[in-house]
């Protein structure tokens, strides 16, 4: 009798701590961020999301503009979040300052996510995200479906020397140089980047008449929604910089959450290299 007691005791302590499980995983999810709106939207179902970013509804710069008709859009304010009582809201590690730290006060739970900085780091975040989210098996998969793009595209023209010298240039005359994902993509697509080897890490500004003097053979640009004024457009169009280098259009929706579509960045990178030699 007393074993019988025991194994009924036990069998409702594991319904309990399944039923506390479920109730932990959360229901209605908004995203501060434009990177995660692309993870949350391709791993939770809709009927848990509760506000994705207006960022993700250009086509141009969101690979997930045509999958959030019934979604709710948010601009990044707490004011638009609390009506929609989400029970995790994600932010990234620097946008949305103001409307994370109103969110945290009022009580709500905040998770701020780190971005990827090296291809290695994706599927380590993706998996993580995954976790976070009560989608851990579909983020799994996903992870090793980009480990195997990646193998793939990395197969293609492997033996492709590594001389071809350029330059990754973003908005307002900003090089990417060492220690970003950026450059890891350069080099993998088989690019000498002109940034890192003069020692300039991160973002750092660089003006024409530097950018002049470097004169890469390649300049990498995203190509955005919007073509608006930039320091770096201008400096695209001057002649001098014309007549060295050849400038590669890489499509924003590769480029400004590249996580899951790394392999397709990876690939427009190396045929461009291809195309140079």
């Amino acid at each position: 009798m007393g074993g019988l007691r025991q194994l009924l005791s036990a069998v409702i302590l594991l319904a309990c701590l399944s039923q506390l499980s479920s109730a932990a995983q959360p229901q209605r999810i908004a995203s501060l961020n434009m990177c995660l709106d692309q993870l949350l939207v391709m791993l939770v179902p809709k009927a848990h999301i509760a506000s994705v970013t207006y960022l993700s509804a250009h086509p141009q710069l969101s690979t997930i503009s045509d999958q959030l008709d019934g979604l709710n859009i948010n601009h990044g304010l707490a004011e638009e979040l609390v009506p929609l009582a989400p029970d995790l809201i994600l932010a990234g590690e620097f946008g949305a300052i103001e409307a994370v730290a109103l969110l945290e006060r009022l009580g709500y739970r905040v998770e701020r996510l780190t971005m990827p900085y090296t291809i290695n780091d994706i599927s380590t975040h993706i998996r993580a995200f995954g976790e976070l989210v009560g989608a851990a098996q579909a983020a799994t998969e996903m992870a090793r479906e980009i480990e195997q793009q990646l193998a793939e595209v990395d197969a293609e023209q492997a033996d492709a020397p590594h001389n071809t010298t350029a330059i990754w240039y973003s908005s307002d005359g900003v090089v990417i140089g060492g220690g970003t994902l950026e450059h890891e993509l350069l080099i993998r697509a088989g690019y000498r980047n002109l940034a890192a080897e003069h020692n300039y890490t991160g973002f750092t500004k660089l003006d024409l008449e530097q950018l002049l003097v470097l004169a890469p053979q390649v300049i990498v640009v995203d190509v955005g929604y919007a073509q608006a004024f930039s320091l770096a457009d201008e400096y695209l169009q001057h002649p001098a910089l014309a007549a060295k280098s050849r400038i590669l259009k890489l499509p924003a929706a590769l480029s400004v959450c590249s996580a899951p579509v790394i392999a397709d960045a990876l690939r427009a990178l190396k045929n461009g290299v291809e195309e140079i030699q």
